[in-house]
């Protein structure tokens, strides 16, 4: 397939509308926003304060701005340099149909993009109005207060991770801004939002050790893109490390921490042992280190998808498109996210 066929073959001739829009916001990515925010919900629900219909409107809110945050990303990113997705090494999966082919195909124009984005962050904010004004009506104004401070300073770095002034993704802190926009600033966030509380000592916890596993979802990209990132003149924390063994030890770091954040938590009382059960993603975890290590080591290395993994829609596709050395890594690492999350969820539900 050359990359027009792929691009056609992924939207099915839908080139307009709302499936259009969300396919390009990039929803493929959407259970690294989804599951951290319900989990936030169900590790509060048995609290007297906890009002169900805000929750609901917070986990929306979060993944519609989740969306439009790809959106803006991909506005900045192509007003900062056109050729981000034309010219690239084709050895890159940002040179195929990632982001902005759309716009190169000629099937949407940069103010398209800027009107969807637009779109997209208008409906979040309702959504976040709609928490602020319930929670000032049942809880009054400091709890509204909170929901404000969280979302404000989600727009800001969410913005700010690719528009100017702050450009966060190309100054070597996109991987520390996401963090702390999927870790705490979420989880936190949606407590706040749907209990009235600033701040719950369990959800913080864990909110960090989200806030990890999705950040390795981010730098396990950045460590298979360093190419196309110089070409771009992005300065990514795998392309500041600059050596492949220390990047093995960080994606270690991110993927390994969140279990010992684990038993942090049962050890001070805060989480049943149950918990424990979130080790079953550990071998997700070996295996992706494992896999990561070969490719930047060019040895060669089988990668299929098989049923522990996780959902790949879709993949037959992207490897007929020689994508799936791309895809296979950062599904991997944004499924270990999901069953992280959805076993602490079926916990919260059963225990």
């Amino acid at each position: 397939m050359n990359n027009q066929e792929v691009y056609n073959a992924y939207y099915h001739g839908q080139h307009k509308g709302l499936f259009f829009w969300f396919r390009n916001a990039r929803s493929i990515a959407l259970p690294q926003s989804l599951f951290p925010a319900i989990l936030s919900v169900m590790m509060v629900y048995s609290l007297p304060s906890f009002n169900g219909w805000l929750a609901a409107l917070a986990v929306l809110g979060i993944a519609i701005g989740h969306l439009g945050m790809n959106l803006a990303d991909d506005y900045f990113d192509y007003r900062r340099d056109p050729r981000i997705r034309s010219t690239l090494s084709s050895t890159s999966v940002r040179a195929r149909m990632d982001k902005c082919t759309y716009i190169n195909n000629g099937d949407a124009t940069p103010e398209d993009l800027f009107r969807a984005m637009v779109v997209f962050l208008l409906v979040a904010g309702l959504c976040g109005l709609g928490c602020v004004i319930g929670q000032w009506i049942l809880h009054g104004w400091q709890s509204a207060l909170a929901v404000v401070m969280f979302a404000v300073l989600g727009l800001i770095f969410g913005l700010g991770y690719s528009a100017k002034p702050l450009n966060l993704a190309m100054r070597g802190l996109g991987e520390p801004t996401i963090g702390l926009m999927f870790g705490p600033l979420l989880m936190l966030g949606v407590n706040a939002a749907c209990t009235g509380v600033f701040f719950s000592t369990s959800v913080g916890l864990m909110s960090v050790a989200l806030g990890l596993l999705v950040t390795n979802i981010l730098f396990v990209h950045s460590v298979m893109e360093t190419e196309a990132d110089a070409e771009l003149n992005k300065m990514t924390f795998a392309r500041l490390i600059d050596n492949k063994r220390i990047e093995m030890v960080w994606v270690a770091i991110f993927g390994f921490t969140p279990y010992l954040i684990v038993i942090i938590g049962i050890l001070c009382h805060l989480w049943s042992v149950w918990y424990l059960l979130t080790f079953l993603t550990a071998p997700m975890t070996v295996y992706l280190i494992r896999s990561l290590s070969r490719f930047t080591r060019n040895i060669p290395t089988n990668d299929t998808p098989q049923w522990w993994m996780g959902p790949m829609p879709e993949f037959n596709l992207f490897k007929d498109a020689k994508m799936d050395w791309f895809l296979i890594r950062w599904l991997l690492a944004r499924n270990i996210v999901m069953y992280f999350c959805l076993i602490l969820i079926i916990l919260e539900i059963f225990i």
